[in-house]
């Protein structure tokens, strides 16, 4: 849904003769998504995953797209860089969550109970790779803590734009509903619940340098 919701956001905005970095790339998609080739634009694309790596590289490569891809931690491969879109898809949830979810098992997840670690640490880095009038893309997902998320970026960014996509709890987590209210309760994540079924969000903002 995350994913889907910054593609779905990225429509809206001048895409063309840009250096455009897609952090958190997975296999992928978003670069394969938003790509033309009359953009001009330069692509690059980096995951702390190996495997996602692979991936990305079979599928931009079978569609001939131009883009340069790196494994490596949030900046780290990509020192002296400048970038006009910074595209943050690295997901953040509570711990709390990631320790009963399925998604995940085999990916890195967020080492907070509130969720933003892996968002903090994106918005403090990123000034340093940022050119001129550079646009920030992020989530902040209900299952981590919005407002304190909310809050942190609005100290060092402008937002530009604020969307809100709603998505049903899956089902596979519908039995810890119980837990999931406990946290709603204590504020470390957030949902309404209606139609018989928890509704999540995820707000996508983009984002540009105060």
């Amino acid at each position: 849904y995350t994913t889907l919701s910054i593609i779905k956001t990225l429509k809206d905005f001048n895409l063309k003769k840009k250096n455009i970095l897609d952090l958190g790339c997975g296999s992928g998609i978003i670069t394969s998504c938003i790509y033309n080739k009359k953009y001009n634009s330069n692509f690059f694309l980096s995951d702390l995953s190996i495997n996602a790596i692979k991936s990305a590289k079979i599928n931009l490569k079978s569609q001939k797209i131009d883009f340069e891809i790196k494994a490596g931690n949030c900046f780290k491969p990509w020192k002296d860089k400048k970038f006009d879109l910074i595209i943050n898809d690295v997901s953040g949830v509570s711990k709390k969550i990631s320790k009963i979810s399925p998604w995940f098992k085999k990916i890195p997840a967020d080492k907070s109970n509130n969720g933003n670690y892996f968002l903090k640490k994106v918005l403090t880095e990123s000034p340093n790779y940022m050119r001129k009038n550079a646009l920030i893309i992020t989530p902040i997902i209900s299952l981590s803590k919005v407002r304190e998320s909310l809050s942190f970026i609005k100290k060092k960014y402008k937002i530009i734009k604020k969307e809100k996509f709603e998505w049903p709890l899956p089902k596979e987590m519908k039995r810890y509903e119980k837990l999931l209210k406990n946290f709603k309760s204590k504020k470390i994540i957030d949902f309404e619940f209606k139609f018989g079924t928890i509704i999540c969000y995820t707000l996508i903002l983009v984002l540009k340098k105060k």
